[in-house]
């Protein structure tokens, strides 16, 4: 496991903590609407990505694979993110931050799990403890954007009402590995605006949270290493 530093962002001040999660715990399907959850599974039939054994799926990568470089390198050109929230636990509180779960999508129509545990994961440098949000989680925005040849393109717009809320995410994950609290919990994500993975050599994902006034980012770029030899 690598220790990662960040800045802790409160209201009334900055820090420096240290996290080192065990694991990568990656929520999927966790929508609050099961109607919406259930179309969103037919969607990703239709791209030959199997439906998942349970809802909300749970999927384990290594913690190593955590990464706030501004560069992650990837096998082959159909590798997209995914706009997310994670949580850490450390010292009694839930630090939340923003994060892409970057998933191999050519390699997902055959095995989710290994699609996943394929790509590293980005988050962004700063947290903001859960304590400041709740009284308005529902009304935080998250957003993402990919970058093509046509320069940035808006891929996920989305507001957190539309997803398990903090403390029900990590009781449903806790129901399935116990503690939660060595690992860091991935959210999820919202529908792709128009439903078409979107791929290119760039990716920035923002939590906004607009009563507050401030925001989280996540962005990097993206190098497809060759699949072949040289």
């Amino acid at each position: 496991m690598t220790e990662m530093h960040y800045t802790l962002e409160t209201k009334d001040e900055r820090r420096e903590v240290r996290l080192r999660p065990e694991l990568l715990l990656l929520a999927g399907y966790t929508g609050r609407d099961t109607a919406a959850v259930a179309a969103h599974i037919e969607e990703l039939a239709g791209h030959g990505i199997a439906p998942p054994q349970r809802v909300p799926s749970v999927f384990a990568v290594s913690g190593n694979r955590l990464t706030t470089a501004d560069r992650i390198e990837v096998i082959g050109d159909r590798t997209a993110g995914e706009a997310e929230f994670v949580l850490f636990e450390t010292d009694g509180a839930v630090l939340v931050g923003v994060a892409s779960d970057h998933t191999d999508r050519e390699l997902e129509a055959s095995s989710v799990v290994k699609a996943k545990q394929a790509c590293e994961k980005p988050v962004g440098a700063t947290l903001w403890p859960l304590s400041e949000l709740e009284g308005h989680w529902d009304e935080l925005l998250l957003r993402a954007q990919v970058r093509t040849d046509k320069g940035w393109q808006s891929y996920q717009d989305g507001v957190l009402a539309e997803m398990l809320a903090p403390r029900a995410l990590l009781a449903e994950v806790g129901g399935r590995v116990g503690d939660t609290a060595p690992h860091a919990v991935f959210s999820g994500t919202i529908p792709i605006i128009g439903g078409e993975f979107g791929y290119g050599d760039g990716f920035r994902v923002t939590l906004e949270d607009p009563v507050l006034g401030r925001a989280l980012h996540c962005a990097y770029g993206i190098r497809a290493l060759p699949e072949t030899s040289l």
